[in-house]
């Protein structure tokens, strides 16, 4: 597998992400861009099957089994009209869970979106039927996370509302926009260009944790056990250090399970052959912890993740590592990361998939 330099990698990767992101996958309603998806990695003259909350891409060559989740944060029209928060509502409304909002998400995703395009879709097709700006976000008196609304006009229940920002690229060298997480799916088809081998599965509904169980459900049909599974995503911190040092992210668990060591230490090794530094992320929250414990500080949970839920659900019959790139101003549109950061994504990914 042959990769160009780093700024023409950078730049195809940037272009991808761009383009991904105006195809519309609000939680829940994510077919637009999976149908989007198997017609851009068909293209490339792979095998794609589409089942439901999913898009499988089986490339010519052999390689391990790759898995990132393709939706966003939005909002959902309720039968009343308001514009709910689509984490919400999707949990609430389709599988009945009753999940309560709280204040503090509130204030985060008014903080987050004030002042935002939105745009609404079809669900079907994606294609744009109004737009709209955010003014604010808040709890209403049924509990429901709302987002306020100027110049949309009144849209069927159901109607989902996806964000209008693009691809940014700032002047201090960051790119941002909402990467969580087209971003990953970018590097996995540039990847894909460049010679990648394996299975690709993106998988819908992960913001709300169901993406797990979409994987397993198809799994059980049509994968033996596998301990090589590679989850891309991206890793949220509250600085540009990890991104400005061009680092990779690894785990060796998460809060739900430990990962499968082979696959960890092969993806360290796939980072060194690509000169990245590497910071393990639960080491990094338990150094955390140790000093917020002696500032009598509460700890940090050491996180959640796609693959912990599928080696949980499964009991360990698929199992492998998570592969992650840093980011900040994470879940919002301005979630940022650098090319460099991108760069060693993207190569320790390849190398890792040729097995080296």
């Amino acid at each position: 597998m042959i990769a160009p330099d780093d700024a023409a990698l950078s730049s195809r990767i940037l272009a991808k992400t761009a383009e991904y992101l105006d195809f519309p996958s609000v939680v829940g309603h994510e077919t637009p861009f999976l149908d989007h998806l198997a017609r851009d990695f068909s293209a490339l003259g792979a095998e794609v099957e589409r089942p439901r909350n999913l898009c499988v891409v089986t490339l010519p060559s052999a390689g391990p089994v790759m898995l990132a989740h393709v939706d966003r944060h939005g909002a959902v029209i309720a039968e009343d009209g308001a514009a709910v928060y689509a984490a919400h509502a999707v949990k609430n409304v389709k599988y009945g869970e009753a999940a309560p909002a709280s204040e503090i998400l509130a204030e985060r995703v008014n903080a987050r979106y004030s002042g935002e395009e939105m745009f609404a879709y079809d669900r079907a097709t994606g294609g744009r039927v109004s737009y709209g700006d955010v003014t604010g976000a808040a709890l209403d008196d049924q509990g429901r996370l709302v987002l306020a609304l100027e110049n949309m006009p009144a849209l069927p229940p159901g109607t989902p509302i996806g964000f209008a920002r693009t691809i940014d690229r700032t002047q201090n060298g960051y790119v941002s926009g909402q990467l969580d997480n087209p971003m990953s799916a970018a590097v996995l088809r540039v990847a894909a260009e460049l010679g990648l081998g394996g299975t690709i599965v993106f998988t819908a509904e992960e913001e709300i944790g169901r993406s797990a169980a979409h994987f397993t459900e198809w799994a059980e049909g049509a994968l033996g056990a596998r301990q090589d599974l590679i989850v891309l995503d991206t890793s949220p911190f509250e600085d540009s250090a990890a991104c400005q040092a061009g680092a990779v992210v690894l785990r060796r668990k998460d809060a739900t399970a430990p990962f499968a060591e082979e696959a960890v230490d092969r993806l360290l090794k796939a980072c060194m052959g690509a000169n990245a530094p590497v910071i393990f992320k639960d080491a990094y929250i338990e150094a955390e912890n140790a000093g917020r414990a002696r500032r009598g500080q509460p700890p940090k949970s050491v996180g959640l993740t796609e693959l912990g839920k599928i080696i949980a659900l499964s009991g360990g019959a698929w199992t492998g590592a998570t592969l992650q790139a840093p980011t900040f101003n994470y879940h919002s549109n301005q979630e940022s990361t650098t090319p460099k950061a991108l760069v060693a994504f993207a190569r320790a990914l390849m190398n890792a998939a040729a097995g080296g």
